[in-house]
């Protein structure tokens, strides 16, 4: 621990620049959004179905659009990026907020998914893994950080502002906190940086690498060792939360007991994102990688063979090892696998794999339950995949670098 406040002490401007844009990532995740539901369902008289159907169009388009988009960071100047991200992201908000029918409903979606969920959290990643070599770990492991102190701060904040101003007004105030705070601050924090960081000189800066398809890299064999535990842990997670009230109600749970039950997920997470990142730096992300499921795996058998109501913070705190280490061991593996020059290409196209599975994940756990499976009978699958894709990915190390 003294080592990475170390690290984070001695890279402050660089790593805040990182921390800053992965906490505001968080206008655009679900976990916020989800907060404006209720008003948009009044407003245009929409049902469950009907903008559940938008919001799922606007994040899969937004998939489909991030390995792109997303490989521009590989030769864009960072600060441009940046802006054209956080101006992107704004006028999001700002399309969001003036909303005269569905349809733009669709496209605020649209631009909260795409610039929000994806290409902040891409940008500040990326560049920890470009930026630092022996430290990539422990870089990614801070910047990180802002996911779950977004998750922790902002909830009361939208939801106060909604009750308050309403929420047109609140997405207008999140407009001018991105132009106003957010980006000058980051163009702030990247005005003494390295030059190599700032403007790319990798593969993709060529006028093939702007050209080339970014589908090429299922081409890629080592693609396919790395993308089943990628898919998996996405997957997973949203169906456990979408149904985790179904879960409790199945078990006698209360419901109050379910969502205190997450600060196990929030702490662990935290703790196994800031653990991970020296880790890596030791062991690298290579070798760590195949055993960052186990944890999941654990999780998934504790669940289903005690219903005790003490066994779903269990379970969700070993769900949170698994996040918190993924998050870091993931993220630096594609540098490590890859090459940091095409970095920016490469984690957008797992973005898009992940963006997938949590559109999967629901559906999958939905269809079984229609079928008759029982909730623990989908855990005892759950963990057996698990354990496949573990061993699936120990192919790993017979990858060259």
């Amino acid at each position: 621990m003294q080592q990475l406040i170390s690290f984070a002490y001695h890279h402050r401007t660089l790593v805040l620049f990182g921390l800053l844009l992965t906490l505001f990532s968080s206008f655009g995740q679900t976990f916020l959004i989800s907060l404006y539901i209720p008003e948009i369902e009044t407003t245009f008289g929409l049902s469950n179905t009907a903008l559940s159907s938008l919001y799922a169009a606007a994040t899969m388009t937004s998939a489909f659009a991030l390995p792109w988009v997303g490989r521009w960071i590989d030769y864009w100047p960072l600060r441009r990026f940046t802006m054209f991200v956080l101006i992107g992201y704004a006028v999001a908000c700002i399309i969001f907020s003036i909303a005269f029918n569905p349809i733009i409903v669709l496209v605020g979606f649209f631009g909260l998914r795409f610039f929000g969920q994806g290409l902040m959290g891409h940008t500040s990643v990326s560049t920890m893994a470009r930026a630092f070599e022996s430290d990539r770990g422990k870089a990614i492991s801070i910047a990180t950080l802002g996911h779950p102190l977004g998750e922790v701060t902002l909830p009361l904040i939208v939801a106060t502002g909604i009750a308050l101003i309403g929420w047109r007004s609140t997405l207008q105030v999140s407009a001018l906190s991105l132009l106003l705070l957010v980006l000058p601050i980051s163009l702030y924090l990247l005005q003494n940086q390295s030059r190599d960081l700032l403007v790319p000189t990798g593969d993709q800066g060529s006028t093939e690498g702007k050209k080339s398809n970014p589908y090429l890299l299922l081409k890629n064999r080592t693609f396919w060792i790395i993308a089943p535990s990628v898919f998996m842990l996405g997957f997973l997670n949203t169906a456990i939360f979408f149904f985790q009230i179904k879960i409790g109600y199945s078990r006698g749970w209360e419901p109050s007991w379910v969502a205190a039950s997450l600060s196990a997920y929030a702490v662990v997470n935290a703790l196994s994102m800031l653990t991970s990142g020296p880790l890596v730096d030791k062991f690298s992300a290579r070798r760590m990688f195949p055993f960052m499921m186990i944890p999941y795996c654990v999780g998934m058998l504790v669940l289903a063979f005690w219903t005790h109501p003490f066994s779903y913070p269990v379970a969700l705190a070993l769900f949170g090892a698994s996040n918190g280490s993924g998050s870091t061991v993931r993220n630096a593996l594609y540098a490590e696998v890859f090459g940091k020059d095409r970095i920016g290409a490469v984690r957008s196209f797992f973005s898009m794999v992940i963006v997938f599975s949590t559109a999967l994940g629901p559906l999958s756990y939905g269809l079984l339950l229609d079928a008759g499976w029982t909730y623990a009978s989908i855990f005892i699958l759950s963990a057996a995949l698990i354990l496949a894709t573990v061993i699936w990915s120990f192919r790993l190390s017979d990858q060259g670098e």
